[in-house]
């Protein structure tokens, strides 16, 4: 299959979800290079919004947390990534109590660089998925230890 969405991607010019994977595969190295020790594990969701506001500035890593979410979610939620529109790429999600979900992990990484506390992924994931707690999340030292 990946050979076939590359096909793709190099036919139609849009990555897919190999692409993505990738991405967030060659991010989670490069800070664990700079010392934050980042995974996929669904516990990083308590992470995303500090991670987000930290990187911030630097707009060129703005995909690569994108990314990195849209990975957390498929792997801690069953996801798969699908065309979006808009907001970017999407990641399908199936709840047994919420249904099917859409959501938009690099469009939400955008408008939380963005928009600030309003544009809270977490309390969009919450929302969504019922996780992760919103009044319980983590941050980060100045030397990218969790706090």
């Amino acid at each position: 299959m990946g050979f076939i969405s590359s096909i793709f991607r190099n036919v139609l010019g849009k990555p897919g979800a190999a692409d993505f994977r990738d991405s967030a595969e060659h991010f989670v190295g490069v800070l664990r290079e700079l010392g934050i020790s980042l995974t996929f594990g669904k516990e990083e969701l308590r992470y995303v919004d500090a991670l987000t506001v930290r990187l911030a500035s630097h707009n060129e890593y703005r995909d690569a947390v994108g990314c990195w979410l849209g990975e957390v979610l498929v792997r801690s939620f069953g996801g798969e990534w699908v065309p979006g529109h808009a907001l970017g790429p999407a990641v399908k999600i199936g709840t047994p109590d919420r249904g099917v979900r859409h959501l938009f992990p690099l469009g939400w990484v955008y408008r939380r660089a963005d928009g600030g506390e309003a544009e809270s992924i977490a309390r969009k994931l919450h929302r969504e998925l019922g996780w992760p707690d919103p009044d319980d999340l983590g941050s980060f030292t100045d030397s990218g230890e969790r706090a």
